[in-house]
């Protein structure tokens, strides 16, 4: 029989070795492309430092004083105090100079097989600026994790909910973030 003969016997063993390998290469990189993000959604963890944090105690600061001129100026609160926390930093997202190297070589056997081997070398560099700091692409302020309002007045239901209702519109945030609570001297 023709299907037995030796030379045509080891053509398809070259052949099906060729595809099973292109196979489990292309399969790899499959698995490689999808587990890497892009560097351009990356952020580089950075540690966390005295001047980041006072940049969040200063956010903070702001947030609070902001709200407690808000609240002040409500009819039937008096005096107010605001505390607000977050659950993180500022988070950043940083640039990056990016370059592909791509090489594509073509091999033919002895037997006249042809292969084509491709490549790819990516690489990537977070772009300093001139005073040493990465260049930032994206800032996203930190997640409230909660607010705790002390103010007079908050002793009536109605005054209480308002307060409520104008934190929670000013920052955006849940119900349940927001703590209201008379002041002592009530």
């Amino acid at each position: 029989m023709f299907f037995f003969k030796q030379g045509f016997n080891e053509k398809i063993v070259y052949a099906v070795a060729l595809v099973v390998a292109l196979g489990v290469v292309f399969i790899y990189s499959e698995q490689k492309e999808k587990s890497v993000p892009s560097m351009a959604e990356q952020s580089v963890p950075v540690a966390t430092t005295e001047v980041e944090k006072s940049e969040i105690a200063a956010l903070e600061k702001n947030t609070e004083d902001k709200i407690s001129q808000c609240l002040a100026n409500i009819q039937g609160v008096g005096k107010a105090e605001v505390l607000v926390t977050y659950t993180s930093g500022i988070k950043r997202v940083y640039a990056y100079d990016k370059s592909v190297i791509t090489k594509t070589s073509k091999q033919t056997d002895k037997d006249g097989g042809i292969s084509e081997v491709e490549e790819i070398t990516e690489t990537s560099q977070l772009v300093i600026a001139g005073n040493s700091a990465p260049v930032v692409i994206a800032e996203q302020r930190p997640e409230i994790a909660g607010v705790l309002i002390i103010a007079q007045g908050a002793g009536d239901p109605k005054i209480k909910e308002q307060i409520s209702l104008a934190v929670r519109t000013l920052l955006n945030i849940e119900p349940t973030k927001v703590s209201v609570v008379p002041m002592a001297d009530e």
